[in-house]
């Protein structure tokens, strides 16, 4: 899964800042579940990995909410060993970054992994390696702040927008130069922030978006468990389906399409008697 948005600058002293993500970062915690909160105290020191850049400091971000990362610079990543079953890989905004590095990232995450990039990596980056989803449209913003609004309220990344919501739209604050995203793929891009003013502006109303480019036989050989995760199961389901681990993904959604389809059936068909 590679999730990318438009670059959003730092608009305070940076001891402010320190303290906006200390507190930010204590408000956020307290809406994570006990679950969540387990498995974020147990990640490994090298399950977030960090690439620098020429801008952005996601590692200072990262330090604020106390979040343990790696930090692998732009070539060693073709020979860093990625595991793209349970790491993410945050690209800083780079002016350049090696071609076939790119391209590394774009089998990790076919093979699972998870990729998020910020701003000029939307052309040094993803329309290298990602093209057909999506790239730069070309032109840049000036430093200002624009509103933005939540267009996929479903998807559990931008939980954190919905409370902060409520009362007005959250601000965005662009860096000059940022990069608009054009999208290439309709289908298969999915927006998760937008921006009317940025539309209007800049012809892109995009601001974070996700895709997914895993291979098909990649995801059909993980767990039954992960498939159950994926299908929102009862946390019952989840348990039952991590115990047998002799299942895949592959043969419980086969199994699950055949018994909905036979379930959905015969109770269509006793709604009519």
């Amino acid at each position: 899964m590679a999730y990318a948005y438009t670059n959003q600058q730092n608009v305070a002293s940076n001891g402010d800042m320190a303290d906006a993500y200390e507190l930010g970062s204590a408000m956020a915690r307290e809406q994570l579940s006990a679950e969540d909160k387990k498995l974020l105290d147990q990640m490994q020191h090298d399950t977030v990995i960090v690439v620098p850049g020429t801008y952005d400091h996601i590692h200072q971000v990262l330090t604020s909410l106390k979040i343990p990362f790696k930090t692998v610079q732009q070539d060693e990543l073709l020979t860093y060993p990625l595991r793209p079953k349970d790491q993410t890989v945050y690209v800083n905004c780079a002016t350049s970054f090696p071609p076939n590095a790119a391209h590394r990232l774009r089998k990790f995450v076919e093979d699972g992994g998870q990729l998020i990039t910020t701003d000029w990596a939307l052309k040094n980056v993803l329309e290298v390696a990602f093209g057909e989803f999506v790239r730069h449209n070309g032109q840049t913003t000036g430093d200002e702040v624009i509103g933005v609004q939540v267009n996929d309220p479903t998807n559990p990344i931008v939980a954190g927008f919905l409370p902060a919501a409520k009362h007005v739209d959250p601000q965005w604050w662009l860096e000059s130069s940022s990069y608009p995203i054009e999208i290439i793929d309709q289908q298969r891009v999915r927006v998760l922030i937008k921006s009317n003013q940025l539309n209007q502006k800049y012809n892109s109303y995009a601001v974070l978006i996700t895709f997914d480019c895993e291979t098909r036989d990649a995801r059909h050989k993980m767990s039954s468990e992960q498939f159950a995760v994926d299908m929102n199961a009862s946390e019952g389901i989840q348990l039952k389906a991590k115990q047998m681990t002799n299942l895949n993904y592959a043969q419980v959604q086969s199994s699950v399409t055949s018994s909905a389809f036979i379930y959905n059936q015969l109770a269509d068909r006793l709604k009519k008697i």
